[in-house]
């Protein structure tokens, strides 16, 4: 009887070959594929478990999501929620998937969340539901991104509250028209991205930014911002001091913002910094907007 060439190739040549045919661990169609070439294939796949780190939270039954989560053993999950799923969860039309997704807790290594509310009762509830996953134990969970797409007219601020002794890892947060609130003053986080669309996003960034002593790198955007008028930081009570801050970035910078960005940076001390990057709006932004903050800049 021979043997099948493909069955012949060497463990080591197998991996490098399913590594670079498969760039993520969402691309699930390419990972059958596969595991469908050869017994020894399969097992190949089976083996690397950093393969089944993501699943399909939004369209898989339930069987099937614990099925692969098991198959990546000890490696830290990626768990991805569409603002659908979200709603669905929050509602309580889908209790396995809820459970399902709290009995891996201990196994998190990044939440993706969505929010899209259509009623203006509905982001609270939808934050909440957030909250309470994230009350969990989440040991090996490092990073947090969050994105609400819309928010109501009559609310401009959804807040998320969080609390670090149950996210004893969390080092990357990214958060997109959210705010954020810990429950305690010294957070692990080292990595902040904050996106704000409307004035009252300004204020609770600069407590957070309070929080997160360690942090290394801070990004401040606000490509979506509402409103050409300009405006300015409530008083603040103060100073963040952030001894191991090196890198900051400013995204979406306009006309209308330069004040307030110039109010909040006064706010802030940063002794280390290392590294500025500046993008400006191409919509809003003015002859002398790079000019004037940079300046402004130096002063501080």
């Amino acid at each position: 009887m021979i043997s099948s060439p493909i069955a012949m190739l060497p463990p080591e040549l197998m991996r490098g070959i399913i590594s670079f045919a498969v760039d993520k661990p969402h691309e699930y169609h390419a990972i059958l594929g596969l595991s469908q070439l050869s017994q020894s294939f399969r097992q190949t796949v089976l083996d690397m478990s950093w393969l089944f780190t993501q699943a399909d939270w939004d369209r898989w039954p339930t069987p099937l999501l614990d099925m692969w989560c098991q198959r990546a053993r000890a490696q830290p999950l990626t768990i991805d929620l569409s603002s659908r799923t979200v709603h669905r969860l929050t509602v309580g039309q889908a209790p396995e998937l809820k459970a399902m997704l709290e009995s891996y807790s201990q196994h998190w290594g990044t939440l993706i969340f969505a929010i899209s509310p259509k009623r203006p009762d509905e982001d609270d509830r939808c934050i909440r539901f957030v909250e309470r996953l994230l009350q969990c134990a989440c040991p090996l969970l490092h990073t947090i991104d969050g994105w609400v797409y819309a928010l109501p007219p009559t609310k401009f601020t959804m807040t998320l509250h969080l609390q670090p002794d149950c996210l004893p890892s969390l080092q990357t947060l990214h958060l997109y028209n959210i705010s954020s609130v810990f429950s305690t003053s010294h957070t692990s986080v080292t990595e902040l991205a904050q996106y704000c669309s409307y004035p009252g996003h300004w204020s609770p960034l600069l407590d957070t930014v309070k929080s997160c002593r360690l942090i290394r790198r801070l990004t401040i955007g606000a490509l979506a911002y509402h409103g050409e008028n300009p405006i300015t930081l409530p008083a603040a009570s103060g100073k963040a001091v952030l001894p191991s801050l090196t890198l900051l970035e400013l995204r979406g910078l306009a006309v209308n913002l330069t004040p307030a960005m110039s109010q909040f940076l006064s706010c802030c001390d940063i002794p280390k910094l290392e590294s500025l990057s500046i993008w400006l709006s191409p919509r809003f932004a003015g002859p002398g907007v790079f000019k004037s903050l940079c300046q402004d800049l130096v002063r501080r």
